[in-house]
Order: C-alpha cells, then sequence, then structure tokens
C-alpha cells in the first residue's frame, strides 16, 4: 500500500508540527532524508521548536552547544555512525 503518506507534506504546518512534536530526533533526522520537502521545512531556523520539543523527549539530554544547531547536534548524539 504505497502512497497512503503522499499528502503529508502538504498537511498544515501547524498539524504537521503536532504530529512532529511525539517524535524523537532521530526520526526527525530521518524524516528530512525522506524527501526535499520535508528537508526544506525541519531544516528551516523557524522550525527550531520542533528540534527542541524532540530533544526534550529525550532524559538527560544537555542542551545543543551554540556552534551547533538542532539538527546537527541530532546528527552528532544519535547517528550511528561516525563523524570524523
Amino acid at each position: 500500500r504505497r502512497g497512503r503518506l503522499e499528502m503529508l507534506p502538504e498537511l498544515n504546518l501547524d498539524v504537521l508540527f503536532h504530529i512532529f512534536s511525539f517524535l524523537q530526533p532521530m526520526d526527525l533526522l530521518n524524516l528530512a532524508r525522506t524527501t526535499k520537502a520535508f528537508r526544506q521545512l525541519l531544516m528551516r531556523r523557524s522550525s527550531v521548536s520542533v528540534w527542541k520539543t524532540a530533544r526534550g523527549g529525550v532524559e538527560g539530554l544537555p542542551d545543543c552547544p551554540p556552534d551547533l544547531n538542532e539538527p546537527q547536534y541530532a546528527n552528532l548524539v544519535f547517528y550511528p555512525h561516525c563523524h570524523v
């Protein structure tokens, strides 16, 4: 059953952000890597609240360092591959 989520990028932003508020940071990273539309949406500075909410759901995770943005921090902490 392909295509069941094809209209997801076209939903109202408030609805999308509410859905995103239930996701973990790695989920947001994976979602941002699925389509150009999601990447553009999630990598905007105006989407920082989505990333902060996702990060807040991870117990014991420190705040994002000032030299990284939220997606970079999520990638550094949660992406399972080496960053060297």
